[in-house]
């Protein structure tokens, strides 16, 4: 058995009926790749049962210490029935895209059987009218308990219901299935006893180290320079969340994202992303007369710490970078330096001292006193009272490489991702990559954002100004780059001139015997065609080109955008819209949300 951590037993405690600590994704899966052209439910469950044996994780469930006195272990669950946990259902006609986030946003109003292996598998038939898969698709939605898996290791134990074959291998076992024996109560009194009697040491060990922490960060942020901005503002979004979500979706184009990164040096593909969501955000609380006026909206950015080669093993290994996004900036460039400053500072702290922090804030406490604090935060609301952050972004490493994903033969064509909202906090906003594409999934209380078309329009319109903002760099830079090659070409054709006087100057003051002297003779050679240049074929040094122009220079070619699509189409999933600098690339299928 192992234990929960303090930071996932977090999630657990503070579980209620109006916020579920569930976190997941949505896939989008044409079966018309199958090798009949066709899915049936008996394959999937045989697919996921092949596809689990790979781990063992799947099979775990709760075992509760005596009356909760001590956080609950993880057991493998020997009375495991995948059946349960496999849910087959059906869209109503006409099958479309709005339709799937209204079924997505109800399942995620529910928690799941914390008594059972606490994940669910929904198979969403009739896929019929979303553009960017065929009809007669499917839909899979998939869904953990916070407390089982962090971002990075949902998404791990989703890839692993992946394959890179439309052709599988069914009744493959790649394992032996054990089952544990559930301990009786003696067994664990056993456990619980000596972990009670230890907890003293432990959080005056814990209490050290949160010390220590604390000066380290006191330190860091007086020689590093305090936050601009030490207050969260109080915002719509800072309520007690009901039981009811809304949900909508994105796409971003990741070519596009990076085009965007040259309009602050050093910025990185997520603190674009951090800019354009302040954007759409900044637009959605103007338009409800919500916008704080001199401070910005703080989020909370999780960082991973688990290691990139670390097995799939679930729980949280995460730390917390908080920064003001920049919601009372109009001006996109200077929201995306302020961002791209404050991300640089948050970073390294979050990973080095915010994380050893929270452990040891979780770890001072007895786990009794944690699991009461959470009731009575569940209970009263406490902490919406006080606003703490405003929302939260999170970017979740994508499925690598541009290789079709199949899930039992199914080509998988969009992953979006899934992320809890909880009191205090009615908004989330979580980001996931395949293939060329970035995907964002925006869940919040259905009562606080109840016209989540418009949100997803305001991140349309706030994408569209970066688009405008790059096109506009980048013209600029051209003009920039063709004053240079006039001038070039001004000094080349002066000093073309210059030549011919400076010849017949130095042909004057030579010794007649000098000037009839004949040149020595050169070896013959194949008669090389002469070519004709222009005045705009001359070549410019690579130094008169300014980086941000030298692509355009060079030809180029860049990768299309694809058109804008209303979110209040029934269509698909909101696009990135097409930038000027693109409108000749290749026109693709429109979607909305």
């Amino acid at each position: 058995m192992k234990q929960l951590t303090p930071m996932d037993s977090h999630f657990f405690y503070f579980e209620g009926p109006n916020q579920p600590m569930m976190i997941g994704s949505l896939w989008l899966c044409d079966q018309s790749t199958a090798p009949d052209g066709i899915v049936r439910h008996k394959e999937i469950l045989q697919y996921i049962s092949d596809r689990l044996n790979t781990t063992s994780y799947f099979r775990r469930r709760l075992e509760h210490a005596p009356f909760q006195l001590d956080d609950p272990y993880w057991l493998e669950d020997e009375n495991f029935d995948l059946e349960y946990h496999v849910r087959h259902v059906g869209l109503p006609q006409p099958g479309d895209w709005r339709q799937l986030c209204i079924f997505t946003a109800r399942t995620m109003s529910r928690s799941v059987d914390m008594e059972r292996a606490p994940w669910e598998v929904y198979i969403i038939e009739g896929v019929n009218n979303v553009e960017g898969v065929p009809p007669n698709s499917f839909a899979v939605l998939i869904r953990f308990h916070h407390a089982y898996v962090d971002g990075k290791s949902s998404l791990e134990l989703s890839t692993a219901l992946m394959e890179e074959t439309a052709a599988h291998e069914y009744g493959r076992r790649d394992r032996i299935e054990v089952a544990e024996r559930a301990p009786t109560r003696l067994e664990m009194w056993a456990r619980t006893a000596p972990r009670m009697m230890g907890q003293t040491f432990r959080s005056v060990k814990a209490g050290l180290t949160f010390s220590r922490k604390s000066l380290e960060l006191v330190n860091r942020l007086r020689k590093e320079g305090l936050p601009d901005q030490r207050r969260v503002p109080k915002t719509m979004f800072n309520t007690a969340v009901s039981p009811h979500r809304s949900y909508g979706a994105y796409t971003w184009f990741i070519p596009e994202l990076k085009r965007m990164r040259q309009l602050h040096k050093g910025a990185s593909l997520n603190d674009v992303l951090l800019a354009i969501i302040a954007g759409g955000m900044r637009r959605y609380l103007s338009k409800h007369n919500q916008l704080p006026a001199s401070e910005s909206l703080v989020s909370m950015c999780p960082v991973s710490i688990r290691p990139e080669d670390s097995k799939i093993e679930g729980g949280n290994l995460i730390s917390a970078m908080y920064i003001a996004i920049g919601t009372n900036l109009a001006d996109p460039v200077e929201r995306l330096r302020v961002v791209q400053a404050r991300t640089a500072k948050g970073i390294p702290i979050a990973k080095e001292v915010l994380c050893d922090l929270s452990n040891a804030a979780g770890d001072m406490m007895p786990p009794a006193m944690r699991a009461l604090g959470a009731w009575v935060q569940n209970k009263t609301h406490v902490s919406s009272a006080i606003p703490v952050i405003n929302t939260v972004i999170t970017n979740v490493p994508g499925i690598p490489g541009n290789t079709t994903r199949y899930f039992a033969g199914a080509a998988i064509r969009d992953v979006f991702p899934l992320v809890p909202v909880c009191d205090g906090m009615a908004i989330s906003h979580g980001m996931t990559g395949i293939y060329d594409r970035l995907n964002l999934g925006v869940v919040a209380d259905r009562g606080v954002v109840p016209d989540m078309d418009f949100y997803i329009e305001c991140m349309k319109a706030s994408t569209q100004e970066y688009l405008d903002t790059t096109d506009a760099f980048e013209a600029k830079a051209l003009a920039a780059a063709a004053e240079q090659l006039k001038a070039a070409k001004a000094i080349e054709a002066a000093e073309s001139a210059s030549a011919p006087k400076e010849a017949a100057s130095q042909g004057a003051g030579a010794p007649a015997k000098a000037r009839t002297r004949r040149a020595p003779a050169k070896p013959r050679s194949k008669p090389v065609a002469k070519k004709t240049e222009s005045a705009s074929d001359a070549a410019v040094p690579a130094a008169a080109v300014p980086p941000a122009a030298k692509k355009h220079l060079e030809a180029v070619p860049k990768t299309p955008a694809v058109p804008a699509s209303s979110t209040t189409s029934t269509a698909g999933p909101a696009l990135a819209p097409k930038s000027s600098a693109t409108a000749a690339a290749q026109q693709h299928k429109q979607e909305g949300s």
